[in-house]
């Protein structure tokens, strides 16, 4: 029963990799649009900055659960995401918004390290702030749509919403939904189980307004 309960998992955990990487790497067809145009107009800074966070935060987390998925998965989202902003800071016109917002991110990254090193001793409550904090970032990166929910209920046109990228989305999020549930993590289980409905909702969304859909978009986090 055990054995098959881990080969179960790792099956899982694969799967769960192979999906979470493509969902990153959608991010790629916006690289090739500022390559193609040298401009990065109607290409979005934050989802990048936001999901680098978002890796990093988790990385460390799988150091301290000396969990080898969320390594592998957030190392490799780190590392595309490090290419997406270095090419979009390439060809950005102004860089002045994008670098306040990075120097932003590096003040929070930093502020909580020094927190973490110095004023939490135990390293179960590392983890548990850690997991915390992440678990809160993922939460409001699922939430981020809403407002392009509001928009394309207002407009009835769903051409802003990514069909291939919302399957994907809604794929990774039950599969780290039940990887949290397998391993018995609720900082993995309750913002992927929250960002289930987000996708649902964007999926009926792109249902009722077909009409006017358009499968292609730039990269959204």
């Amino acid at each position: 029963m055990a054995d098959a309960m881990d080969s179960y998992l790792n099956l899982l955990a694969n799967v769960t990799i192979l999906c979470t990487v493509a969902m990153f790497a959608a991010g790629i067809p916006s690289c090739l649009t500022i390559f193609k145009t040298g401009s990065t107009q109607n290409v979005p800074y934050l989802p990048f900055l936001m999901t680098l966070v978002n890796n990093i935060l988790w990385f460390y987390y799988g150091i301290l659960k000396n969990d080898s998925t969320l390594l592998v998965v957030n190392g490799i989202g780190g590392c595309l995401q490090i290419i997406y902003i270095a090419v979009y800071l390439y060809f950005a016109l102004s860089r002045v918004k994008e670098m306040r917002q990075s120097l932003f991110a590096m003040f929070f990254m930093s502020a909580l390290w020094f927190l973490l090193q110095n004023y939490v001793v135990e390293p179960k409550i590392i983890e548990d702030r850690l997991g915390l904090t992440a678990s809160t970032i993922t939460v409001l990166m699922y939430a981020s749509p809403l407002a392009e929910i509001a928009e394309v209920i207002k407009r009835k046109n769903s051409a802003s919403i990514s069909l291939a990228l919302t399957i994907t989305s809604l794929a990774t999020s039950t599969l780290w939904f039940l990887y949290g549930l397998l391993i018995s993590d609720l900082y993995i289980q309750v913002p992927n189980f929250l960002g289930i409905p987000s996708c649902l909702i964007r999926l009926v969304l792109i249902y009722k307004y077909k009409g006017s859909s358009n499968q292609y978009q730039t990269y959204q986090a």
